[in-house]
């Protein structure tokens, strides 16, 4: 409640401000240009409630879109404190994001997501920058900059986008080259000794040919996590770079090619997490001192590490992304247009995050890899007569490296393992080797996934007011995998080769057997425990149908109605864990949803009032989850396993109130009712529980965004401008679990910012305020070994910034 109750303020304050409008009204509206894009927005500038939106390959107004879409331009995505993609949850209803415990970012919306810490894996909530897919979350994972506008689109998308995905997408539109010379930098300096800069530059090199290059650079050089043990340490710097540039050649009017290059590079902290409880998975073997390490009572700042150790990198990410794309546009005639997209990303990553969330070496995760991505479309879009349609061809290929090793010295059954082993007789290790054995270990695979679509859609215009429209996309996808866990540098070996064995031995009842693995060897087992083959090779080979049938009624300019039936299916995925045996690393087949809508856009007062409401139940086959499996040695393990059944249903609303230029105020509401109806698993003692009735996790049942700009004149030459946004969710969950100690707490989120500008904001300075309660949260739970542990979110910043435009 004392979140919600800063939620009621901040709408206090929104209704305060529409009763002081009328004396306003009239006003022309001063621009909202910003140094990152380049919108030249004039006095009857549109709100982002009728802004111009391209989710059907064309461009309509957002209110005449039959589909549930919000959409926000670059300069009200400023004003709400939006500078990546994980910001999103501040302004969209239904969107949720969190961090897993290997810095993986993770998308859910409308309660479709997919709980893993792994690179490898794709999202079922599709992230696009200009159309081009970023099919696995990490790709995403630098600053949001120079950016036209957002497009979110809910519910299963695969009729007209590249990728499948259940979830829905979110498309970011960067700003394009302008045909005269416009240039831009502005700057933020704020708290935690943070200091960024973004600028840009575009115009005309000749008459048919004009560029764009825009950048940002984010810096925070003290962090913002402080040590429990270790007064002075921190975590929590940021450190990460980003550009991109654009040729837009327009040699003709029929013919246009845009040339896009990307960079980003990040070398900030990651985020400790913070251990809430013990759970030693071994009792009597846990490392002295541990149970007084936890707490459920810590603020956001407060969390613990381990220290840096000789063999291990320090706490942050080391991480760079570059991506290339062309786009072709040639309109072969009047009512045909040919267009041909390809794009080329490589992210490479190094990123270690302490997850325990103490002092001690209990589980420190660094994850290693590379994903390059391939991929290529082709589509024919017209109109003819009464009929719009769209047809055409997609193609993907991924190359994907995704290792991980384990830090684990402190850790309960390792520690038992080790004991054990010392009572092997065998002469190849040392007692020391033994006693200090399996505190590293590496997980290694090597994949591919291959995709070929083809997609056609339609909609007809049966009368001047009904509308139909119908899509499919047939999908084959083809995944190859080649991993197992190995040792590490002779570490882990002592212990497998001894103590590991003699549990196999016992409970498999199988005569004790020396695997012998040396250095770096896979020590993975096979299925029935009789060998550990140097590696293992597993393939996934599957197709679908997706597809969407809707009607849409248009009775006056002030009122849609649709109805649709869609169905979407998100790839199979094969799981990077620590791998006892074979089984572990089976793949999950992919998930099918089948999603019911209906909706309404509804404008009144002259266009100062829109309302955008939906309804939507979905019907789900086959959700992958990532959850454990029973292990005889473990006890229990982590895998990837489909859920037979389970359903989402729920609704939202979005209101948006212009009464006039200066002022806008939007309130958005969605209400999630996720469960499983089906799923037999196991908790981490490896009791057999029916999970059904169960909630997915980062699915919080109410979720409330509201936002409030206003915007007033003061003398002829200037303008003072306020806006907040606020962004409220109930308790929820961070794993599929009965389990209350993963519980994420309900918790309020309010930005903030003043800033006073020139009359046609060729410059602006302005404060600026994120979390500006300080609101004590956490995003997402994990248990990994002998604590159970929260990621917090971010503490209070604030600042000043300074633009100006030319």
């Amino acid at each position: 409640m004392r979140g919600f109750r800063k939620y009621l303020l901040v709408g206090a304050g929104a209704m305060s401000l529409a009763a002081t409008s009328a004396w306003a009204h009239g006003v022309p509206e001063a621009p909202q240009g910003d140094p990152g894009t380049d919108s030249s927005q004039s006095a009857a500038a549109p709100s982002d409630s009728d802004i111009v939106v391209t989710a059907q390959k064309r461009s309509e107004s957002i209110n005449k879109v039959p589909l549930s879409i919000q959409a926000f331009t670059g300069d009200s995505l400023r004003d709400a404190g939006v500078r990546d993609a994980s910001d999103l949850a501040q302004v969209v209803s239904g969107f949720n994001f969190a961090k897993s415990e290997a810095n993986t970012p993770i998308y859910t919306l409308r309660g479709i997501g997919f709980n893993t810490p792994n690179l490898s894996s794709t999202s079922p909530v599709g992230l696009y920058m200009d159309e081009v897919a970023y099919a696995y979350p990490y790709l995403a994972s630098g600053p949001s900059f120079d950016i036209e506008r957002v497009e979110v689109l809910k519910g299963p998308q695969g009729t007209l986008y590249g990728r499948n995905t259940t979830g829905g997408l979110v498309n970011f539109i960067a700003a394009k080259p302008t045909e005269t010379f416009k240039a831009g930098i502005s700057a933020e300096l704020g708290n935690y000794e943070t200091y960024n800069f973004e600028g840009f530059i575009s115009g005309p090199i000749t008459e048919t040919l004009a560029f764009r290059i825009a950048g940002r650079s984010e810096n925070s050089d003290k962090g913002w996590q402080r040590s429990i043990s270790r007064p002075g340490d921190r975590l929590g710097e940021i450190d990460r770079q980003a550009i991109r540039g654009t040729l837009l050649w327009t040699p003709s009017e029929a013919f246009t090619f845009t040339l896009g290059a990307s960079y980003w590079k990040n070398s900030s902290d990651t985020v400790a997490a913070q251990a809430a409880y013990f759970t030693p998975v071994t009792p009597g073997f846990e490392i002295p001192g541990l149970a007084p390490a936890v707490s459920t009572r810590l603020n956001a700042g407060q969390a613990d590490w381990g220290p840096n150790l000789a063999d291990s990198p320090a706490y942050k990410a080391d991480a760079r992304f570059y991506s290339i794309y062309g786009r072709a546009d040639y309109q072969i005639s009047d009512a045909v247009k040919l267009t041909s997209l390809t794009a080329y990303s490589d992210v490479k990553r190094d990123d270690l995050s302490d997850v325990d969330g103490t002092a001690f070496e209990l589980f420190g995760y660094r994850s290693i890899g590379r994903i390059k991505s391939f991929s290529q479309e082709l589509r024919l879009s017209g109109e003819t007569g009464r009929l719009n349609w769209i047809t055409g061809a997609y193609y993907s290929d991924d190359r994907i490296v995704d290792d991980q090793v384990g830090y684990s010295g402190d850790v309960s059954v390792l520690n038992l393992l080790s004991f054990l082993g010392s009572m092997v007789p065998q002469t190849q290790y040392t007692q020391q080797q033994i006693a200090e054995g399996f505190s590293r270990y590496q997980n290694t695979t090597r994949q591919t996934s291959e995709s070929v679509s083809a997609f056609a859609n339609a909609e007809y215009e049966v009368t001047d007011t009904f509308k139909l429209s119908g899509g499919l996309r047939y999908t084959s996808d083809k995944l190859t995998f080649e991993g197992c866990s190995r040792d590490y540098n002779n570490n882990t070996a002592p212990v497998w080769n001894t103590g590991v064995a003699a549990l196999v031995a016992l409970a498999s009842g199988q005569p004790f057997r020396d695997p012998n693995i040396q250095p770096n060897q896979c020590l993975t087992y096979s299925a029935d425990f009789s060998s550990n083959p140097p590696i293992f090779n597993l393939r996934l080979k599957e197709d679908n149908v997706a597809g969407r049938v809707s009607a849409t009624w248009q009775p006056n300019s002030d009122t849609l109605l649709y109805a649709s039936i869609s169905r979407g299916f998100k790839t199979g995925v094969f799981p990077v864990v620590a791998a006892n045996v074979e089984t572990q690393l089976e793949p999950a087949k992919q998930e099918k949803v089948t999603a019911y809508e209906i909706g309404a856009k509804l404008s009144f007062a002259d266009k100062q009032v829109q309302l955008n409401t939906a309804a939507f139940y979905y019907d789900y086959r086959n959700k992958q989850l990532f959850s454990v499996i029973l292990d005889p040695i473990f006890v229990t393990l982590p895998s990837i396993v489909n859920v037979p059944k389970s359903r989402v249903y729920g609704g939202e609303a979005e209101l948006t109130y212009r009464p006039t230029h200066e002022l806008m105020m939007r309130l958005g509401a969605s209400y999630t009712k996720s469960e499983i109806t089906n799923f037999i698993g196991y908790d981490e003692t490896g009791a057999s529980v029916d999970f059904s009735k169960a909630p997915f996790p980062q699915t919080p049942k109410w979720q409330l965004n509201g936002m409030v700009s206003y915007d007033q004149p003061i003398g002829s030459n200037l303008g003072l401008q306020f806006s907040a946004t606020a962004n409220y969710q109930t308790k929820t969950i961070g794993r599929i679990s009965f389990d209350q100690r993963f519980a994420i707490d309900a918790y309020t989120l309010v930005n903030a910012n003043i800033t006073l500008h020139s009359v046609d904001n060729s410059w602006r300075v302005g404060l600026f305020a994120n979390n500006l309660f300080n609101e004590n949260y956490w995003t997402n739970t994990v248990k990994l070994n002998d604590t159970i542990g929260r990621i917090p979110g971010r503490t209070r910043t604030f600042g000043v910034n300074l633009s100006y435009r030319y």
